[in-house]
């Protein structure tokens, strides 16, 4: 926030402005915030704000404007508060308040890494008049103080730019304010040095004398001693008086409205003070990220420490043309320090003796622009006690190597630095305006400068174009070609990136297309070598090249990524420089790689596969990319993406001819609907698909009749699903279908467990394991969350709790979230069943929170049901009937598992609320259904609920029956 004094008092935050009204009661405020944390007495705020004759009610008038201003700080950090008996302090931080932020700005600016961005801001918050509209005698004296104190920081500011070198870009505004203000000295002295630095020496003397002669009739003296001194050496032509680095300042003019980049001008100044007798700078990034602007902007700023001068040379190594060979830099970097014609030595070695001579000790700053490696940079550095910047697209690795330079990555703008690039250029009210849209249009042009730049300028010469509808032109058009301007070849995001691309040779350049090829958002290393059509060592090598050509980003160890317009461009051309056949066997081999890994645990690619879908929509292979999306459905993630994509992929296959993508396709949508609890869809889809399977081979008839078991069982169905998953893992082992084998393990051992055959699961589970090794490996997280549901069933519950929590362990170490709240459901469960209700309360929260946060539609449906129904035990039951119904909301309570234990739980909330009648209905129809799946641990735990019923109503031998029922039910 920022309380404004200069100007019309008023209160800016969070965007808006609010006036505070009327000229009394912003004079409340002003004198406030005069003295921000200092108390001020009843009696002097009244004085400052009537004078000496304030009215009767002065006291009850007051009262009300505090009152009043409370309410319009009430969203900001300040407060007004009490001081004593009779006094207000106003409490926020002093640089909340303009006067005392420019003040503080003026005091740090000496010290600052930016100096003379400190004395603009400074300026820019001290320009207008203080108090406007508020009269009175203290005003009066507040507004004249501070006006005396805006010249002197407008002299701060001029000196600075002076300092800076900016003696041309400031000349105007100094003579407006010299006219402004003749008397003053300091102002009168910077304008004369403008003039002479501008090779106006005429000027300055005359102004001179129009001062001289100002001072006398007004004041009957003599100019200032200053004044008079730099009259005489203006006319001495002294050479003090010309810039710093005089004859050698070869930078570009430094960009008004340079923007944000707070971290690296630090850098920068810290490499000053700790890079030793001649740092170096490797100001490196992609183009179009503001490498040379940043250099540029901070030379200008740190003018004062290169005493020497500011050397400047663009080295073109990313151009049209060829890049400046090292021997022309020299002749440009001697010419501006004298040497010139025939005493320019014509070969690098002595050219550079001379350069290096004639720096060493000077303090003098080389910007070396737009290198193109190492290699050219070398022979420009200069001798010692000088600062060497060198910015570049390449990485400069060698310099930093070799040279000890330091590296200063320049990337995107934050979102906040790219919206305030936009209000730079188009003005704050207007993206203010529009912020929302402001914050699409950086999206758009990915935070890169040189993109945000353009666009804003498109915006700039068409006032009255909304940034919305620009907007929606980038949207609605080629991006790249909307971010150019008419006219002018060089300022468009393509051109900026095709000069990267141009020094792309060999391998680097085949894979930038082919990367630019493939859909997503970014891709593993594996997947890069898969399209690459690169051997390892090779790929590693042009991966490196792209990577310090900032056309690569490795933004993760291990997965890399291109810009928003970086992959835009790649893929334009990809379109226009690979052969149709090239092109199709990247995409095969794209699609090829995803589906050899379908059947992972979990799927890390989701999101990039999801991406691709849309991309390839028309592509019949597309079948194997909704394929390798089976952990994701099964999770309950992406539905209403993955849904479409099935059904085109199938209808995709079926035109082609091809049975494996329709009986694929047809499966997955199956399992969908398994997912969405459609469960007669899901065994009708099922049933097709065994049908389709029969006439493929074992390795489609195995998948098929072991999903189709999956189905039944959450149906209600265990034992005809016990025999067509034993008949699919006899079908897998059979044929050599291991994997298949080994993802069914998990269903074989759920429907045992239900059956009450623990030994037969764990039998099964054991064989799999020790017969398969290898392909048991990857899903060791899984067999142990499998031991642990056989032991839980066996009532063999330490050890139980053992084996999940090994699984738990491997889950969290592969960063496999599903597997982790499958095993903290498993723990919770062995806690309940072993009665510690407290701790399953506790782990099935976790599980839970673990499946909000990976959206894991499915782990959420179940744990919710799972934990109302242990809040219940416990006696919690509002929490219960709030978990349930949540979980019922989801469509859980549609499967025969989840209706079921929707019952027990309204049973056991029904017997602890007393009607015991309706706990006897409840848990006897949640016991049918528990028999008719069969289900034994469920239906002991019914039987037990159903004892509770009974003994509540009085019937003390029907709930003797159900309790020794129940125990019949449990492993010996």
């Amino acid at each position: 926030m920022l309380i404004r004094l200069i100007g019309p008092v008023r209160i800016e935050h969070a965007g808006s402005v609010e006036p505070v009204g009327a000229p009394k009661r912003a004079s409340v405020l002003a004198a406030l915030a005069a003295r921000p944390g200092e108390p001020v007495s009843q009696a002097e705020l009244i004085t400052r704000v009537w004078g000496t004759e304030p009215p009767e009610t002065v006291v009850g008038v007051l009262y009300t404007y505090i009152t009043r201003l409370r309410a319009s700080l009430r969203s900001s950090p300040a407060a007004i508060h009490r001081a004593g008996s009779q006094g207000y302090v106003l409490d926020v931080p002093a640089g909340e308040i303009d006067v005392h932020a420019a003040r503080a700005l003026a005091a740090e600016a000496p010290g600052a890494a930016d100096p003379l961005a400190n004395w603009r801001r400074a300026c820019e918050l001290a320009d207008g008049t203080a108090l406007a509209g508020i009269g009175g005698a203290w005003a009066e004296g507040f507004r004249a103080s501070f006006a005396a104190e805006r010249l002197n920081l407008l002299a701060g500011r001029y000196a600075a730019e002076l300092e800076a070198g900016n003696h041309e870009a400031v000349l105007a505004d100094l003579a407006a304010l010299a006219a402004a203000e003749p008397l003053c000295g300091p102002i009168a002295e910077h304008l004369m040095l403008a003039y002479y630095r501008c090779g106006r020496p005429a000027d300055a003397l005359a102004h001179f004398e129009k001062v001289r002669r100002r001072v006398r009739r007004d004041l009957g003296a003599d100019p200032s001693p200053g004044l008079r001194d730099l009259h005489l050496r203006v006319l001495d032509q002294d050479p003090a008086l010309e810039p710093p680095g005089a004859g050698r300042s070869m930078l570009p003019p430094d960009i008004a409205s340079f923007t944000g980049r707070d971290g690296e001008l630090a850098e920068l100044a810290a490499l000053t003070a700790d890079g030793g007798d001649s740092p170096i700078a490797a100001i490196a990034g992609p183009g179009g990220s503001g490498k040379t602007a940043l250099a540029v902007h901070w030379g200008h700023a740190q003018a004062a420490r290169f005493p020497g001068g500011r050397l400047y040379v663009n080295l073109r190594g990313f151009d049209r043309g060829e890049p400046v060979a090292p021997v022309e830099a020299l002749g440009r970097l001697l010419g501006a320090l004298g040497v010139v014609g025939d005493a320019v030595p014509s070969d690098v070695d002595s050219a550079g003796e001379m350069y290096r001579g004639l720096t060493t000790g000077r303090r003098v700053l080389v910007v070396l622009d737009n290198a193109r490696d190492a290699e050219q940079v070398r022979p420009l550095l200069p001798g010692g006690g000088c600062m060497t910047l060198v910015t570049s697209r390449d990485r400069l690795t060698g310099l930093v190597a070799v040279n000890d330079a330091r590296p200063v990555p320049v990337t995107v703008l934050s979102a906040d630095e790219a919206l305030e690039l936009l209000g730079r250029v188009l003005g704050d009210e207007r993206v203010r305006a529009e912020r929302a849209e402001a914050e699409a249009l950086a999206g758009l042009c990915g935070r890169l400068p040189l993109a945000l730049r353009i666009a804003a300028a498109n915006l700039a010469v068409s006032p009255v174009a909304s940034i919305a509808s620009y907007t929606a032109e980038l949207r609605g058009q080629d991006r790249l070609a909307a971010l150019a301007i008419d006219g002018d070849d060089d300022a468009t995001v393509a051109a900026t990136l095709e000069l990267s691309y141009r020094v792309l040779a060999g391998d680097a350049r085949e894979l930038f297309l082919r990367l630019g090829a493939i859909p997503g958002e970014d891709a593993p290393r594996e997947l890069v070598e898969a399209v690459s059509g690169l051997a390892e060592r090779a790929c590693a090598t042009a991966l490196r090249k792209l990577v310090s050509g900032h056309l690569l980003e490795e933004h993760v160890p291990g997965r890399y990524r291109m810009h928003d317009l970086v992959r835009l461009y790649a893929a334009a051309r990809a379109e226009r420089d690979l052969t149709a056949g090239e092109l199709e066997a990247v995409v095969d081999a794209f699609i090829g790689w995803h589906f050899e890994r379908a059947h992972q645990p979990h799927n890390p690619e989701e999101t990039n596969v999801i991406m691709a879908l849309d991309a390839l929509a028309d592509d019949p292979r597309s079948w194997r990319l909704v394929y390798s999306l089976r952990a994701t459905i099964n999770e309950g993630r992406f539905l209403d993406r993955i849904r479409p994509a099935i059904l085109r992929a199938r209808r995709l296959s079926e035109e082609a001819g091809d049975r494996v993508g329709v009986f694929r396709m047809t499966s997955q949508l199956a399992n969908l609907h398994r997912v969405h609890f459609d469960h007669s869809i899901a065994i009708e889809l099922g049933r097709e698909a065994v049908e389709m399977a029969t006439g493929l081979t074992a390795m489609e008839l195995a998948p098929a009749k072991g999903n189709l078991g999956i189905y039944l069982s959450e149906a209600g169905d265990n034992v005809e699903a016990e025999r067509l998953l034993t008949e699919a893992s006899d079908l897998a082992a059979a044929g050599g279908n291991i994997r298949t084998l080994v993802i069914f393990t998990n269903a074989v051992v759920q429907v045992r467990v239900m059956l009450g055959e623990y030994e037969r699961a764990a039998a099964h589970l054991h064989g799999v394991e020790t017969r398969h090794p290898e392909a048991t490996a990857p899903y060791r997280g899984q067999f142990r969350l499998y031991e642990a549901i056989i032991l839980t069933g066996q009532h063999r519950f330490d050890e139980a709790i053992a084996a999940a929590e090994r699984g738990l362990a491997i889950a969290r170490r592969a960063g496999n979230g599903y597997l982790e709240a499958q095993c903290l459901g498993e723990l919770a469960a062995v806690h309940a069943r072993a009665g510690r209700l407290k701790h399953a309360l506790d782990l099935h929260r976790v599980e839970l929170a673990s499946g909000r946060d990976g959206r894991r539609v499915t782990i959420v449906r179940e744990s919710l049901e799972a934990l109302a129904h242990v809040e219940a035990r416990l006696g919690h039951f509002d929490d219960a009937e709030r978990h349930m119904a949540e979980g019922q909301a989801s469509g859980w309570s549609r499967t025969a598992k989840g209706r079921s234990l929707s019952m027990l739980t309204l049973a056991v909330i029904h017997n602890g609320r007393g009607r015991h009648g309706q706990a006897r209905e409840l848990a006897s129809e949640a016991l049918e259904i528990y028999r008719s799946m069969p289900w034994r641990a469920q239906e002991a735990d019914a039987l037990h609920i159903l004892a509770d019923a009974h003994e509540g109503l009085g019937d003390r031998e029907a709930a003797a029956a159900c309790r020794a029922e129940a125990a019949a039910l449990v492993p010996a």
